[in-house]
């Protein structure tokens, strides 16, 4: 029965996986004789490509900001009354702010230069 209860639990992914691949290329297979589509996320001038890549980085340093507000939390939470390690988080949220602060105005200049002088 043990042994059931193991390839049942290997067999059912790999059916579920299987099921999905089929699935798919049925649904691809729709559009297989007509001319392939143009992606639509693909800029077309130099200036989206400017704006898809620093959108990227912006959003990589809003990611890296709300991990570095996350640890300061967790560092507040087991700072156990000691009043070293709570300025230290203290001082970290701060720093996690400021910088999700800043790449938020980063992508708001970035967003009315394209739009005002480019888009």
């Amino acid at each position: 029965m043990k042994t059931l209860k193991k390839i049942g639990k290997i067999a059912a992914p790999l059916v579920l996986v299987g099921i999905f691949a089929l699935t798919t290329g049925v649904a691809l297979a729709a559009n297989a004789w007509g001319p392939p589509d143009q992606p639509t996320n693909v800029p077309n001038n130099l200036a989206s490509a400017i704006l898809n890549v620093t959108n990227w980085i912006l959003g990589f340093i809003g990611l890296i900001a709300v991990l570095i507000i996350i640890w300061g939390g967790v560092l507040y939470l087991t700072a156990a009354g000691n009043e070293d390690q709570t300025a230290t988080a203290k001082k970290t949220i701060s720093w996690g702010i400021m910088g999700l602060v800043i790449a938020g105005l980063a992508y708001a200049i970035v967003y009315v230069i394209y739009t005002v002088w480019l888009g």
